[in-house]
């Protein structure tokens, strides 16, 4: 059976809920997939919290789930071994403090968030704390404001809470503060990311910081640099500490920061902060589903718009980049232009998928289909429900190939978003969510299914689809929630 082939989509964003309330994710939406659960029945899978190596209250993200998913087993975050070592002081005894220490000022630049996707305020007030612990006079700490994986129109409480952390740390001033839009741009464009430096560096020509102004706007994202009165903004040389804990919406601002800066950071961000500049540098997995594919011979493919390719590849492999594959990036459309294109490029993606189903060589397909969590960032319902619609439709497409061709095909998402994307009141909600995810079966005609669990969590899926593939599970992965037998024909 070694020739068993299997195409895992990963539905970025879907979450399940029974709560009508700004909920896109539902079978009026999307006929297909529900009735496939129907049929074939499904899992529910925690993403969320210690189930994927996150803190108990922190919803999971999109790297934390194709991490876990490509592992096949729970693997600590960045935030959770940041945690460790604040508290058992190994953060503050790090070497890399001297070296920060010795060149004041210091600029402590991160997201304002309590979601843990990209960033934390608690990164950002431990980081302040640390460098005064270690001989920092001069401590200047600028927030970016969420309003996207944090709810729009938390910042004010975030900075309530920021202010209070770092009330008592003496040679420490609030500088810029600005929405995250350009911060956490990742369009491939600089220009983004250089609006945000030039404004680090030019915070006396900037607004006073009224903090009564972020009511006046629809979502703080969106919030324009202003500064605090007496900060001089970040000059060449100096030291900036960027406190984000992923890679992939702090890269480019990175990189525009290291021409004229001296950037250290918790991990290596590529083409700009180096290993020797981290905290918390990587160890890439020698193990996952990646890996025991390529122990076996046996080919992979990845297909995912480029907001979302790095999950598939470095991310689903456990940042471990001695594994190859075939890879197919699809250009997605600009951030800006989503309000206008909820479908993305998911026919785009759908298309590549049953190219690779009818003739491609590959033994297992890994793809994410983008628009559930793109478009569920955006707080709008309407919105939502088209991006519903369309997954759902290219979901049929690529099930009818698959079982043209005999391949086995598995649904399952990395966290919720577009279960609920506004409020009671219709206020935009727009940020991931805690609740279970769907793990969904779609058995080829020649095979059918049984069931061992329907619960678990992400951590079940890289065994799942060994079993798809009729391989077996290594002990390093938590077990399968199924097994796929052969389908028995009866004699006429």
């Amino acid at each position: 059976m070694s020739d068993v082939k299997t195409a895992l989509i990963i539905l970025d964003g879907m979450g399940l809920s029974e709560d009508p309330v700004g909920n896109a994710v539902t079978p009026e939406t999307m006929p297909f997939l529900f009735s496939q659960m129907d049929l074939h029945g499904h899992a529910r899978l925690a993403a969320s919290g210690e189930a994927v190596g996150l803190r108990e209250d922190v919803v999971g993200n999109s790297e934390v789930g194709h991490l876990t998913i490509g592992a096949g087993r729970i693997v600590p975050s960045t935030l959770n071994r940041m945690d460790q070592a604040y508290t058992d002081g190994s953060w503050q005894r790090h070497p890399l403090w001297s070296e920060i220490v010795s060149r004041q000022p210091c600029h402590i630049v991160g997201l304002l968030s309590d979601a843990g996707v990209h960033g934390h305020l608690d990164t950002l007030w431990r980081s302040a704390e640390l460098a005064v612990a270690n001989g920092c006079t001069d401590v200047i700490v600028h927030p970016v404001l969420d309003g996207v994986d944090s709810p729009a129109g938390s910042a004010s409480e975030l900075l309530q809470r920021l202010r209070q952390k770092l009330s008592d740390l003496p040679h420490l001033r609030l500088g810029m503060v600005m929405g995250r839009k350009c911060f956490c741009d990742r369009s491939g464009s600089p220009e983004p990311a250089r609006q945000f430096v030039e404004a680090l560096s030019n915070i006396p020509n900037l607004p006073s910081f009224d903090e009564s102004a972020l009511a006046k706007i629809e979502n703080e994202r969106d919030f324009e640099p202003h500064g605090n009165p007496g900060v001089t903004g970040a000059r060449a040389r100096e030291t900036i500490v960027l406190t984000s804990h992923r890679a992939d919406r702090a890269v480019q601002v990175a990189r525009v920061m290291r021409e004229n800066f001296r950037v250290f950071a918790p991990i290596a961000l590529p083409d700009a902060v180096p290993a020797e500049q981290t905290f918390f540098p990587s160890t890439p997995l020698q193990d996952g589903l990646a890996v025991e594919l390529a122990a076996a011979g046996l080919e992979t493919t990845r297909i995912a718009e480029d907001c979302k390719f790095p999950h598939v590849t470095s991310f689903f492999n456990g940042l471990n980049e001695t594994i190859t594959s075939h890879s197919f990036p699809i250009p997605t459309p600009a951030e800006d232009d989503l309000p206008n294109q909820p479908e993305m490029s998911a026919d785009q993606v759908a298309d590549k998928v049953i190219d690779e189903i009818e003739t491609g060589s590959s033994h297992l397909l890994v793809v994410n289909i983008a628009n559930l969590d793109q478009i569920g960032h955006l707080g709008r319902l309407d919105l939502a429900k088209i991006a519903a619609a369309k997954v759902d439709a290219v979901a049929q497409r690529i099930c009818e190939a698959a079982a043209r061709h005999s391949w086995n095909t598995l649904f399952v998402a990395d966290h919720g978003n577009a279960d609920r994307v506004e409020t009671e009141t219709g206020k935009a909600f727009g940020s991931h969510t805690a609740r279970p995810v769907p793990f969904i079966v779609v058995p080829s005609p020649g095979h059918h299914v049984t069931w061992r669990v329907h619960e678990g969590s992400l951590a079940n899926v890289a065994s799942s689809v060994l079993a798809s593939m009729m391989k077996p599970c290594p002990a390093s992965m938590h077990p399968p929630l199924l097994d796929f037998q052969p389908r028995q024909v009866e004699a006429p």
